[in-house]
C-alpha cells in the first residue's frame, strides 16, 4: 500500500527538517511525501529542498508549487490531486510523527479492509497527553453509522491530521478543504462524519502535537476574533443547510451546538455593537435559509445567541443550558 504524506509549507524554517526527518524515519517503506509551497517568502522550501537533496532513501519525495499564498486548505487540496498513494496522511510542516506511525494505522486498515480511515491519538512535543489526546475508551474499529459519527464529531479531535485516509473515499465524497475560512479541519470532519461508513482507531500516539505562540487559533486580537467568528457562521449554515437536506443526527445536532457556543466565545470578547450587529444578521440569514418553521422557541433561541445574552454563555452552568437548547430546537 503506498501512502502520500502531504504537508503545506508556510513559514516554517524553523520545523520543516525536524518534520521531514521523522517522515524519513517512517518503518514503513512505501511512502510518497507531497510537499506544498505555499509562498510563505521564508526559506521553508529552499531548506526543504537542501534536505531531499541530500537524502538516500525509499522515500519519494514530490515539491508543488503555488504561485501565490493560497492557505492551508488549497495546499491540501493540491497535496490530494497531486498524490499518488492509495492513502492520504495529513501532516503539519511544525509537527512530527513517530517512527511507526504510518505502519500502525496502514496496519490498521489491512485489519479492517472496509474502513474508510484509520486513525491514531495526539501526544505533545513532549510525549505527554495534550489537551487533543482521546482518553476515554475507542474501539479499534467501529461499523455502525451512528456510534461513528458520534466518535467522528465529539469523541475524537476533529483535526484532518493523524488520519490514514483512503484516497478514493476523499474523492468519491468531494471531501476537499474549503478555501477562505478558519477551522477548516472541523468543517471538514463534520462531512467526514456524516459520510464515513466504518473506520479504525488506536490509542497509541503517533503524531506530536507542537504548540506554536501567536497561532490564528490563539490569537485573541479583534480581527482575529472577527475572522474566526465568521469561519464559524459560514460553517454553521452549511452544517444546518446539510441537516436541513440530510435530516439531523443527535450527533450532527451536538456539533452544530458546540459551533455555536465557539461563535458567542468570540463574540462575547468583541465589545463593538457593530459586530453585534453583522452576527444579528447573519443569524436571521441563517435562521430564514435553513431552519424552516418558526416557532416562538426557535425565535427565543436566536435571541439567546444576541448581545448582551450571549454573554451568559460564559458561565458554565449556563453554557449547558444554551447548548441543550440549541440541540433541541435548531
Amino acid at each position: 500500500m503506498k501512502v502520500s504524506i502531504i504537508i503545506p509549507t508556510y513559514k516554517v524554517e524553523k520545523y520543516i527538517v525536524r518534520c521531514l526527518q521523522s517522515v524519513c524515519d517512517q518503518t514503513w517503506d512505501d511512502i510518497e511525501c507531497v510537499l506544498i509551497d505555499d509562498c510563505g517568502g521564508d526559506r521553508s522550501i529552499e531548506i526543504a529542498q537542501e534536505f531531499i537533496d541530500n537524502y538516500k532513501g525509499p522515500v519519494e519525495f514530490k515539491i508543488c508549487r503555488h504561485e501565490k499564498n493560497m492557505g492551508q486548505a488549497a495546499g491540501r487540496n493540491t497535496g490530494i490531486r497531486n498524490s499518488k498513494g492509495e492513502c492520504v496522511y495529513f501532516l503539519d510542516s511544525d509537527d512530527t510523527i513517530v517512527p511507526d506511525c504510518i505502519e500502525t494505522l496502514a496496519k490498521l486498515l489491512e485489519k479492517y479492509p472496509d474502513a474508510d480511515f484509520a486513525q491514531g491519538n495526539l501526544v505533545s512535543g513532549e510525549g505527554k497527553p495534550c489537551q487533543y489526546s482521546f482518553t476515554d475508551y475507542v474501539p479499534e474499529y467501529c461499523g455502525d453509522k451512528a456510534e461513528l459519527q458520534d466518535l467522528i464529531m465529539l469523541k475524537v479531535v476533529t483535526s484532518a491530521c493523524n488520519r490514514l485516509i483512503k484516497r478514493k473515499f476523499i474523492t468519491d465524497n468531494n471531501l476537499f478543504f474549503p478555501m477562505g475560512m478558519l477551522h477548516e479541519d472541523a468543517y471538514w470532519c463534520y462531512f467526514v462524519g456524516g459520510c464515513a461508513k466504518a473506520a479504525a482507531f488506536t490509542t497509541k500516539g503517533t503524531y506530536y502535537y507542537y504548540t506554536n505562540e501567536g497561532s490564528t487559533m490563539t490569537s485573541v486580537s479583534d480581527a482575529m476574533r472577527r475572522r474566526r467568528l465568521y469561519s464559524r457562521m459560514r460553517a454553521a449554515n452549511d452544517y444546518l443547510a446539510d441537516i436541513k437536506a440530510k435530516g439531523g443526527t443527535p450527533s450532527k445536532r451536538e456539533y452544530v451546538a458546540l459551533n455555536f457556543l465557539s461563535c458567542l466565545d468570540e463574540l462575547r470578547y468583541l465589545k463593538a455593537p457593530m459586530d453585534w450587529l453583522r452576527f444579528w444578521k447573519k443569524i436571521i440569514a441563517i435562521a430564514i435559509a435553513n431552519i424552516g418553521k418558526t416557532t416562538k422557541k426557535r425565535a427565543a433561541l436566536f435571541a439567546v445567541m444576541t448581545p448582551p445574552c450571549c454573554f451568559f454563555a460564559g458561565k458554565e452552568n449556563m453554557r449547558w443550558r444554551i447548548q441543550n437548547y440549541i440541540i433541541r430546537h435548531i
